[in-house]
């Protein structure tokens, strides 16, 4: 059995909402996250944010929530003006979640879709190390800090969310580790496939 969805989910997935033309649909971050979050939207996604958004928020520094969010998206200094802190945007976001569920749909998650990843902690974390090279010490001290005290799934999906937005080459025994990985925890078709062109 495989996740509700073949692509992305969660905080990762929001984070693709914020492209560098996000501006162009949404006068505030706050309005940007309300649009991703539309009425048919299918509530597993609304769930899985707001769990991820809970987890940061209780078990991370705000400078850490803050490096690991503007790690993956297009658009520079993020917090500081509107967005004042990490703890400030995880709230907000588990705020709109809450208002949508409210409205939306009551489901339930399935066992895969709870699951973590704790099981293959060791695997994510190994691979988290071995990424120095790309993403530089400090990103990837806090990507090892969200899959010890968040979930090893969430760090890697953060790590393959920071791999795509620099756009760098990647070697081919790298993206058969993180395809080995995506397969593990279960991943739909294009989670780890939407790297697939950065392979060199």
């Amino acid at each position: 059995m495989s996740r509700f969805t073949d692509d992305n989910f969660g905080l990762t997935w929001l984070m693709s909402s914020f492209h560098a033309d996000w501006s162009s649909y949404a006068e505030s971050e706050a309005e940007a996250v309300e649009k991703s979050l539309w009425d048919g939207l299918d509530p597993r996604h609304v769930m899985l944010l707001r769990r991820d958004a809970v987890r940061l928020l209780e078990r991370l520094p705000a400078a850490s929530v803050e490096r690991l969010w503007e790690s993956g998206v297009e658009v520079s200094e993020f917090f500081g003006r509107r967005v004042q802190s990490g703890e400030q945007w995880m709230r907000l976001i588990i705020q709109r979640c809450d208002a949508w569920l409210l409205r939306g749909e009551c489901v339930s998650l399935s066992e895969v879709d709870q699951d973590d990843g704790f099981g293959n902690s060791d695997t994510v974390l190994n691979e988290l190390g071995r990424s120095i090279d790309i993403l530089g010490s400090d990103l990837v001290s806090d990507l090892e800090k969200c899959a010890r005290y968040c979930s090893p799934d969430l760090a890697f999906r953060f790590l393959l969310q920071a791999l795509e937005c620099r756009g760098e080459k990647i070697a081919r025994p790298r993206y058969e580790r993180l395809e080995g990985i995506g397969s593990v925890l279960r991943y739909g078709e294009f989670l780890v496939s939407k790297l697939d062109y950065l392979v060199d």
